[in-house]
């Protein structure tokens, strides 16, 4: 049962869904804009609070999360387009869905961030696996070795690359010069 009631301690609308198992595409409130031709937000928020301190949006859930899904590509990849704004325990993650659509579907860690009280750390490229603990390290970057290095033939005009190649951090300049930074 779904009931709509006004609570001044709870917010002015609250919305209460007790309907139990609903399949994964349902929600317990949709907002749709269904007019292709005009391109213009679904949902404005407006605070006129005036020190910033509330929160616009705020998710209290056991996995809180945030998906941004694509709509209107073609292509082999059917999870193309996909991404998630994740939260776990100590963790901020940006994931992006697995190419995979067989067993090991679900999404990937892009990057993690750990507040500064679970170490301050910065994980970019790895499996969750490899970064839980950061070496034992606090306040560091970890960055994994690049998939694919870069080219120097395909060099990028006006700016440079940073990436790691066996452990060893490396830049390439615009010109197409490989620099070891430090060794692995």
């Amino acid at each position: 049962m779904t009931t709509i009631s006004t609570q001044s301690n709870d917010g002015g609308l609250v919305i209460t869904s007790n309907d139990g198992k609903l399949n994964s595409q349902s929600a317990v409130l949709e907002v749709s804009a269904t007019n292709e031709d005009y391109n213009q937000p679904v949902l404005r928020i407006k605070q006129a609070g005036t020190h910033g301190g509330a929160a616009s949006i705020r998710i209290d859930d056991p996995n809180p999360d945030i998906e941004f899904v694509e709509t209107g590509l073609t292509g082999p990849d059917p999870n193309a387009g996909k991404f998630e704004i994740a939260v776990q325990a100590d963790q901020l993650q940006i994931n992006g869905r697995k190419a995979d659509v067989g067993p090991n579907k679900g999404f990937e860690t892009i990057i993690v961030f750990t507040r500064p009280a679970a170490g301050g750390n910065i994980g970019i490229g790895f499996p969750e696996a490899n970064y839980k603990k950061f070496a034992g390290g606090k306040g560091v970057i970890v960055i994994a070795n690049a998939s694919v290095a870069p080219s120097p033939q395909k060099k990028i005009a006006g700016a440079g690359i940073l990436f790691v190649q066996d452990g060893a951090l490396k830049y390439m300049g615009s010109k197409g010069t490989v620099t070891e930074i430090a060794p692995a």
